[in-house]
């Protein structure tokens, strides 16, 4: 079957930049990462301010005390900086006194437990070379526990489910997505939650109210099929694993996405662009 479009509307661009992470602030107010910049941009296209990291930032989240967590390739750490704060300290930059390779993407659950891959930068840990990771680090004792240690090829994009029960990782070279289920007293097992066919590998991950996953797959720029150049995919899987729906990028190597009321958000690297669609229209089967 023929993969179906959608529309999507250009939101804002950011001419040469590296487009990668995004996140909320309100309904239709969100910041991204652009070349190390934090960029904040109406749904509409205006942009309100950018301010410096001091790094090289894939990824952004907020706590829910309003604290600003960064993944920081360059430094090879997490950085986050208290509501109010002007300054971005050290969270986390190692574990058992083993630099990370580069952490890649974050996410929260509901209970404010952090979650974050470390994949280095790309071609660092790979398909030959699996020596990525899955960490956590839980508020209360604000210990560092890995889910996965060093076996993973390019661990990137992470999402926790709305009831928290899964954390979701996109393990990208080996195109695939990995489901962790969280048990009793906070252990986790692993396993492979679905694999795709076709492109270079998933990227970027969110979930809906729904119990839906979406998620952003990644192809390289100027790769083509008899001269038409390949874009990226979205898929959507149900919470059972099946493949709900899928449409064709608004380019080829998506970045960054959320899910923001009943709007699909993506980034796009290769042109530094932010993307939306309606999730109505991408549902449509």
């Amino acid at each position: 079957s023929r993969m179906r479009s959608v529309e999507w509307k250009l939101v804002f661009a950011d001419q040469g930049s590296q487009m990668s992470g995004i996140t909320k602030i309100e309904d239709s107010t969100f910041q991204v990462v652009c070349s190390g910049k934090i960029k904040t941009v109406d749904i509409d296209g205006s942009m309100h301010n950018s301010e410096p990291t001091d790094g090289i930032v894939s990824s952004l989240q907020y706590d829910s005390s309003g604290g600003l967590f960064v993944t920081d390739f360059h430094n090879r750490c997490i950085n986050s900086k208290e509501n109010g704060e002007s300054a971005f300290q050290v969270l986390v930059g190692e574990y058992e006194g083993k630099r990370f390779a580069g952490p890649n993407c974050l996410c929260f659950d509901q209970e404010g437990t952090l979650f974050f891959t470390d994949s280095g930068p790309m071609g660092e840990t790979s398909l030959s070379r699996p020596k990525g990771s899955v960490f956590c680090i839980k508020p209360e004792d604000q210990l560092l526990k890995p889910l996965a240690l060093e076996c993973l090829a390019y661990p990137s994009g992470i999402a926790a489910s709305d009831d928290g029960n899964f954390i979701y990782v996109a393990e990208t070279m080996a195109n695939r997505i990995l489901r962790f289920v969280r048990r009793p007293h906070g252990v986790y097992y692993a396993s492979v939650f679905h694999t795709f066919s076709g492109g270079f590998g998933p990227t970027a991950l969110a979930c809906d109210q729904h119990g839906r996953l979406f998620v952003a797959r990644f192809e390289f720029a100027g790769v083509s099929n008899e001269g038409v150049p390949l874009n990226g995919i979205v898929s959507v899987l149900g919470a059972d694993g099946s493949l709900l729906a899928e449409v064709v990028g608004p380019g080829p190597e998506l970045a960054g996405m959320i899910v923001s009321v009943d709007v699909l958000l993506v980034t796009e690297r290769s042109t530094s662009s932010l993307y939306s669609a309606q999730i109505s229209e991408i549902l449509m089967t």
